[in-house]
This record gives structure tokens, C-alpha cells and sequence, in this order.
């Protein structure tokens, strides 16, 4: 293994370290007991970007023809059952704006992105230096 993929995995995790410390500095400005949501929303962010950072860097031609097929049926659930089941929870965000105008969603919102992008780049890095036979 070389370094540069483990150097990448330490930034990775000190980047995800930063962000549940300032999600923590925010949620005491605030006063929001929901640290731990916050939380459970940034690892959930850093799974997701793993999968897919997994998904899109095989490296046999064995794993690309079986990671091509787990794709596939991934996409197949999030676009049929979990955007069925998503749909109703935002009408309540956008029906009379109240809940729209908390920072702590847009804060949540954040963390995930942030985490999901940050963990996907880890892992695309880290499989790219390590795993081309």
C-alpha cells in the first residue's frame, strides 16, 4: 500500500473529525439538544459516500461485472420505493415554511453532503492507489 492512500484516509477522517466538532460548537450556540442526530446524518452521509466511492472504483474485471449488477439493482430501490417514501416528508418542509426556516436542517443538510462527498473521494483515492493489478 502506499502512502498517499493512507495520508488520504487520515484527511478524510480529520475532515469528518472538523465537522462533528463544529456541529457540536452549533448545536450548543443554539441550544438544540439533537447532537446525536446530527451525528447518526454525518456517519449516514460518510457511509453513503463509501458505497458509492466502492461502487464507482473496481478493480478486476470480475468485481466491475459484479459491482455493475449491485449498481443496477441500488439504483432500481432509490428510484422506485425510497423516492416514494421521501416524497411526503418534504411536504410538510415547503407546505407553510415553518419548518424550512430552522438553520439546524440546513446545518444537517450540510453535514451529509459534506461527509457523503468527503468519504466518496476517500474511498475512490484510496482503492484507485491500492487496488490496480
Amino acid at each position: 500500500m502506499q502512502l498517499r492512500s493512507y495520508s488520504g484516509l487520515l484527511v478524510g477522517f480529520i475532515v469528518f473529525g472538523i465537522v462533528i466538532w463544529l456541529a457540536h460548537r452549533v448545536h450548543g450556540e443554539l441550544d438544540d439538544p439533537g447532537f446525536a442526530q446530527t451525528v447518526l446524518i454525518g456517519v449516514s452521509g460518510w457511509a453513503g459516500g463509501w458505497l458509492i466511492g466502492f461502487l464507482v472504483s473496481p478493480n478486476t474485471s470480475n468485481e466491475l461485472k459484479n459491482l455493475s449488477q449491485a449498481t443496477s439493482t441500488i439504483t432500481a430501490f432509490i428510484t422506485g420505493f425510497t423516492m416514494a417514501k421521501i416524497e411526503p416528508s418534504f411536504t410538510p418542509i415547503f407546505a407553510n415554511g415553518q419548518l424550512i426556516n430552522e438553520p439546524i436542517y440546513g446545518i444537517r443538510v450540510l453535514i451529509f453532503i459534506v461527509c457523503f462527498v468527503v468519504a466518496a473521494i476517500n474511498m475512490y483515492v484510496f482503492r484507485e492507489f491500492n487496488g490496480r493489478y
